[in-house]
């Protein structure tokens, strides 16, 4: 008992030493704290500027509501939005409220600025899932902010975990580091974990800032909130468990970080963040959609927009904490501290076989 009391001791021991080397490291370049944030700021500058440019500018709302709650057309007044009559000569836009839903039919000729119109809503007891926005000629109009948080997430964490995890990792076998470690009785599963606390709490800061947009915007309800959460924290716990895969026997940091950029970017594609999978043949779409990134995103949207996800929520939870455990676990056990592993394997069964030969 007193042996195994022991043991933990030193693996926390060894642990909390590793965990504060590996922050120290990365605090000791701020250029590695800033390429952290900065795919995920990318990102979300680009979506931003897509949400300005089709949600908020655009001439003011000027709406014919038909409804049976009086409450409604205080609540659009009040988020700065002129209601009028059906057949007021300046009306851009028409809104129907019924039964918690709300149908926004904008005029596509004097195309109005729908955002106050959402916040009116919202304040009237509208649902987020409950508006849908489209032009008098049936297309629906989306708010790109909305649609792509997931994808914002994904990108933020998959940066941090492929290129800001995996690549120093790599680093440090190329540069001999873990030659060193590896002849210690230090464990490979103490070791892959130590990596992970700073980058984790960065995660976290990726986290609360898409959460905070979501709540800001008022895009996620009771329930949602709460889905989103466990979305965001399974997706990034999964991310960083095939980072450390990748990790585990790569030789070279600079062929490393390439692939890994890719594979970021490649991500982005498969999980619909740059062309809708909609679009794309259905072989794709089913493709795509065996991507663990891709039930990712999948989950989160459903909270974010209302989107029906291919499989239902749970069950896309439970696939992402079963990659998750898969992943971790094989890490651990391809993980090598040094090319000589290998090379010292290989060279043990070359004698055997010759052994045997003879």
């Amino acid at each position: 008992m007193r042996t195994t009391d022991r043991s933990t001791r030193r693996a926390g021991t060894a642990f909390g030493r590793l965990a504060s080397m590996s922050a120290r490291d990365v605090l000791r370049n701020p250029l590695t704290g800033i390429s952290m944030w900065f795919m995920t700021g990318i990102i979300l500058v680009i979506y931003v500027s897509m949400w300005l440019a089709f949600v908020v500018l655009g001439p003011a709302p000027v709406v014919a509501l038909e409804t049976d709650d009086p409450g409604v057309s205080s609540a659009l007044e009040r988020a700065g939005v002129r209601v009028v009559a059906d057949d007021a000569p300046d009306r851009n836009t028409r809104v129907t409220v019924h039964e918690g839903r709300a149908l926004v039919v904008l005029d596509t000729a004097d195309q109005a600025a729908w955002d106050p119109i959402w916040r009116g809503l919202r304040d009237a007891g509208v649902t987020a899932h409950g508006v849908t926005v489209m032009d008098d000629e049936g297309d629906v109009k989306i708010d790109p902010l909305q649609e792509n948080l997931g994808i914002v997430v994904l990108v933020g964490v998959a940066s941090l975990a492929f290129i800001g995890t995996t690549v120093p990792l790599v680093a440090m076998r190329e540069r001999g580091l873990l030659r060193l470690l590896g002849v210690t009785p230090l464990r490979r599963s103490t070791f892959l974990l130590a990596q992970l606390p700073l980058r984790a709490l960065v995660a976290v800061g990726i986290l609360v800032l898409t959460t905070g947009i979501a709540v800001w915007r008022r895009y996620v309800d009771g329930v949602d909130l709460f889905a989103l959460g466990v979305s965001f924290l399974l997706g990034a716990a999964m991310l960083f468990a095939l980072a450390l895969v990748f990790a585990a026997r790569s030789r070279n940091a600079e062929a490393t970080q390439q692939t890994m950029v890719l594979v970021t970017i490649g991500l982005v594609f498969a999980s619909g963040g740059l062309l809708p999978q909609s679009i794309l043949p259905a072989a794709v779409q089913v493709a795509m959609n065996c991507l663990p990134t891709t039930w990712f995103v999948a989950a989160a949207s459903a909270s974010l927009t209302g989107a029906e996800p291919f499989l239902p929520v749970p069950a896309l939870w439970g696939l992402m904490s079963l990659v998750t455990v898969a992943a971790g676990t094989l890490a651990v056990r391809w993980f090598e501290w040094d090319q000589s592993e290998r090379d010292g394997r290989a060279t043990t069964m070359s004698d055997t076989q010759r052994e045997v030969a003879a």
